[in-house]
């Protein structure tokens, strides 16, 4: 499903091998399930500039940039129906865990989608077909596809079920991300000054002293917290914060 005037390409006899290129992305689809019709598309977005064919079919590079676009929204998009809560710093660090190349060349090797991609021999025989970098940009460019095809509603769909493993892993590392970080972050997301914490109070000896800290938002007290440290009181305090700002800390 596209808006665009321009016609997607179909795949010639000579790229199809008497039908072997398209039985081969169809069993992939059905493998991945991947909700794709058109298979000249999926085609193109699984052959690498390097490939050499007697009708050059166009690269997978204009659709690459495309899917780059859909999984950021697709990720954002998840990320917001999931906790509508955070701030746009937190919602930026978790959705890079999951865009990057890394991710996704493993999502890639995950889905084992390489045997489909089209290579020059000289990509295939310097390993380019285990590349990471090739791998994520074939990601990217099936999902520039599929919204192609599709559209957004069935682009999300899968993405959200292919990535949503990657999401838990990334949701829950930031489950332990500590509060003061967080306070931090929430200020910078919101264009405020960094919070200044200040030990208002310290008793006991000093094998067991108890400390107090006060953090300030906005020149103003937002929160105390005690501790057997200066760190300890320092995110007990910004825990207190950031309750006091609504924000949900677990």
């Amino acid at each position: 499903m596209s808006d665009s005037n321009e016609e997607t390409p179909k795949l010639e006899s000579a790229d199809m091998n008497g039908g072997e290129r398209e039985n081969q992305l169809r069993a992939l689809a059905v493998r991945i399930g991947l909700p794709i019709e058109d298979f000249a598309l999926l085609s193109r977005a699984l052959t690498h500039a390097s490939a050499d064919m007697e009708k050059p079919a166009r690269d997978y590079e204009a659709l690459e940039f495309l899917g780059d676009a859909v999984l950021g929204l697709a990720v954002a998009h998840r990320l917001y129906a999931r906790m509508p809560d955070r701030t746009p710093g937190e919602y930026s660090r978790v959705r890079a865990g999951v865009v990057n190349r890394r991710c996704l060349a493993h999502i890639a090797r995950r889905l084992d989608i390489a045997p489909a991609i089209r290579l020059g021999k000289g990509e295939e025989h310097s390993g380019g077909r285990q590349r990471a970098a090739l791998l994520a940009d074939c990601m990217e460019s099936m999902l520039g596809a599929l919204y192609l095809d599709r559209g957004w509603d069935v682009a999300l769909d899968f993405v959200v079920r292919v990535f949503e493993p990657e999401l838990d892993r990334e949701l829950a590392a930031d489950k332990i991300w500590d509060f003061k970080s967080r306070l931090q972050n929430y200020c910078q997301g919101r264009h405020i000054a960094l919070p200044v914490f200040t030990v208002v109070q310290s008793e006991g000896p000093d094998h067991r002293k108890k400390f107090e800290v006060e953090v300030k938002l906005r020149g103003q007290p937002a929160g105390r917290g005690r501790g057997l440290s200066k760190k300890e009181a320092e995110q007990d305090a910004a825990r207190v914060a950031l309750m006091c700002e609504g924000i949900d800390v677990g």
